[in-house]
C-alpha cells in the first residue's frame, strides 16, 4: 500500500541545523594512537573449518564468500544471512530513517551508482598465496557411500566479479606410456558454476581435460561447460591418450559463489585397471593429486563516482581465514568549498521479521541471530560501525518465533569534508559460524561468536594491525568513525 505524500519543507531547515551541529564532531579524523604498517597476510590454514556445517550457498571447507552487487555493496554473504548491506546513501534525510524506511522515503539522498563494471575495478594487494588459504578440502562426500570428495573452490578472494582469470586445477600426472587403447574416463561431480553478480571477461567454467605432459597440448576434452548434473558422468573416451604420458586435469573458473566436488576418478584401459592413484580421495594426503592456481588479491577498489559532491570510492578487503569483510568508503572533496552532508547506510538482515538485533562491542556494533522457526537457522552475523553520533536505526524481535521485528538497519554518520581534503569510514561485516537461533528460546540470547568478533574488531582496530590490512596510511589517517 502506498503512503500518503507528506510535505518535508518544515522539516528541512532544522535537519540541516542539527546536522551542521552533528558534523563538528564527526567531520575530522578521530584522534588515536600512532599505528604501526599493516604487515602482509601471514599463512592461516582453515582445512579445520571443512568439518563445521556448511551453508548449501558455499563451498566446504571455507568460511563464507562475500557476494558484491553492481554499487560494491553485499549482496549476501552466503545462505541468504544478508539480503543487502553497506548500501550506502549520501545525503541529508529530510524523513530520518526508521526501521521500515526504504532509501526512496528518506529524501534527497543519493545512492553510491549501481552501475560498476569489471573493467574498473582494481584488485589490490596483500595477496593470499595458496598456503594462506584453502582453495581446496578432502571432505565427507554428500553421498554417504563414496566416502570422501575433493571440493575446489574457484576463488578465496572477494568475489566482487567472478574470481581469477585462471583456474583452480586439480591434477594428477598419469604414466600410459605401456598402456593400450581403448582407454575411458570417469567420475563423479556435484556442485554450481556461477558467474559474480558483476561477470569477469571470462565465463565461468567447469572443464575436465587429458593434456600431453611434455607438450602441455589438450589430446582430449572430457568435459567444458557451466552445469554440473550430480552424480557420475558417463566414460568418456580418451584413447588419444594411451602410450603417453599425461595429466588429467579438473579446472574450475568462476565466483566463489560456485565450487565443484569431484569423486571417483576411474582412468580405465580395456582390462578395466584403473590408472589413477587416490581415485576416492580416501588416502591419507591429497597425493598424488595436486591442486594449482593463481595466488590471489584480498581487496578489490571500485571505480570512483561523484556523489552528494563528493567523489567517492569504495574499497571492500576480505581474507579466506576470518569471519569479516571489511568496507571503506573514501571520500574526497574536490571542490573549493567545504562539503557538509549525511551518509546513510542501508542493512537488511536475510532473518527478517525474526532478526533479534542486539547491541554489541560497546555500542560500536550490532549482533544479530535468526529467532525464526525454521531449523537450521541462518548464521549469526555482526555489522561494527565504530562511533558516530547518530546511532543505529533498527527494531529487534521480541521473543523467538514472534516476527515482530524488522530486517532494516541504519547506521547514519554526519560528515563534513573540507575542501580537497579526504575522510574515510569503515564498517565490518561479521559472518560467525554459530547459529544462535537452533537452540535459543529467548531473545535475550546472546549471538556470542558474533559478539565475541565484533567486540575484537572495535576494541583492536588501532592496536592491532589485522583490521587495517591493505588500507594507505592516507586512509588510515582519515577515518572518522573509529
Amino acid at each position: 500500500m502506498s503512503r500518503p505524500p507528506v510535505s518535508l519543507a518544515p522539516l528541512l531547515a532544522p535537519a540541516a541545523v542539527l546536522l551542521a551541529a552533528l558534523a563538528a564532531a564527526c567531520g575530522s579524523p578521530q584522534p588515536h594512537p600512532s599505528y604501526p604498517a599493516a604487515p602482509l597476510p601471514t599463512p592461516a590454514a582453515v582445512n579445520a573449518l571443512a568439518d563445521l556445517p556448511q551453508d548449501l550457498a558455499g563451498p566446504p571447507g571455507t568460511r563464507s564468500f562475500w557476494d558484491l552487487d553492481a554499487g560494491l555493496a553485499l549482496q549476501d554473504g552466503g545462505d541468504d544471512q544478508f539480503d543487502r548491506a553497506v548500501q550506502l546513501h549520501v545525503g541529508i534525510p529530510t524523513t530520518p530513517p526508521t526501521a521500515d524506511s526504504l532509501p526512496n522515503e528518506l529524501g534527497p539522498v543519493t545512492p553510491f551508482p549501481f552501475d560498476q563494471q569489471w573493467s574498473e575495478l582494481t584488485f589490490t594487494t596483500p595477496m593470499v598465496a595458496r598456503g594462506q588459504a584453502q582453495l581446496s578440502a578432502v571432505v565427507a562426500s554428500a553421498n554417504a557411500l563414496l566416502g570422501q570428495e575433493v571440493v575446489l573452490s574457484p576463488s578465496f578472494t572477494v568475489p566482487a566479479a567472478g574470481g581469477a582469470a585462471a583456474p583452480t586445477r586439480l591434477s594428477q600426472a598419469v604414466d600410459l606410456t605401456g598402456v593400450a587403447a581403448p582407454l575411458t574416463l570417469g567420475w563423479t561431480h556435484h556442485g554450481v558454476v556461477l558467474d559474480g553478480l558483476l561477470p569477469a571477461p571470462v565465463p565461468a567454467s567447469w572443464r575436465v581435460v587429458v593434456r600431453d605432459a611434455a607438450s602441455g597440448n589438450v589430446l582430449t576434452v572430457a568435459f567444458d561447460g557451466s552445469a554440473v548434473t550430480p552424480g557420475p558422468v558417463a566414460p568418456v573416451d580418451v584413447s588419444a591418450a594411451a602410450g603417453r604420458k599425461v595429466t588429467l586435469d579438473f579446472e574450475l573458473l568462476g565466483s566463489p559463489r560456485g565450487f565443484v566436488a569431484v569423486d571417483e576418478v576411474a582412468l580405465l584401459d580395456a582390462g578395466a585397471v584403473n590408472h589413477v592413484a587416490n581415485p576416492g580421495f580416501e588416502g591419507a594426503s591429497l597425493a598424488p593429486w595436486t591442486v594449482t592456481g593463481p595466488d590471489l588479491p584480498c581487496q578489490v577498489v571500485s571505480g570512483k563516482r561523484l556523489v552528494g559532491g563528493l567523489e567517492v570510492e569504495r574499497r571492500v578487503y576480505a581474507r579466506p581465514d576470518r569471519r569479516w569483510a571489511r568496507f571503506a568508503d573514501v571520500f574526497r572533496n574536490p571542490g573549493a568549498a567545504a562539503i557538509t552532508t549525511q551518509l546513510n547506510y542501508l542493512h537488511e538482515l536475510g532473518a527478517s521479521t525474526e532478526a533479534v538485533i542486539q547491541k554489541s562491542a560497546g555500542g560500536k556494533a550490532l549482533s544479530a541471530w535468526d529467532a525464526g522457526p525454521l531449523k537450521p537457522a541462518r548464521r549469526d552475523l555482526a555489522i561494527v560501525f565504530g562511533t558516530s553520533p547518530l546511532g543505529p536505526v533498527y527494531r529487534s524481535s521480541t521473543a523467538a518465533g514472534l516476527g515482530d521485528g524488522s530486517p532494516t538497519v541504519w547506521t547514519r554518520f554526519p560528515l563534513t569534508v573540507p575542501a580537497g581534503q579526504v575522510r574515510v569510514v569503515v564498517h565490518f561485516v561479521v559472518l560467525s559460524e554459530d547459529r544462535t537461533g537452533d537452540t535459543a528460546t529467548a531473545a535475550t540470547a546472546r549471538a556470542a561468536l558474533a559478539d565475541q568478533e565484533a567486540a575484537a574488531i572495535a576494541a583492536g582496530f588501532w592496536s592491532t594491525t589485522t583490521w587495517r590490512e591493505g588500507m594507505t596510511a592516507e586512509q588510515v589517517a582519515a577515518i572518522v568513525n573509529f
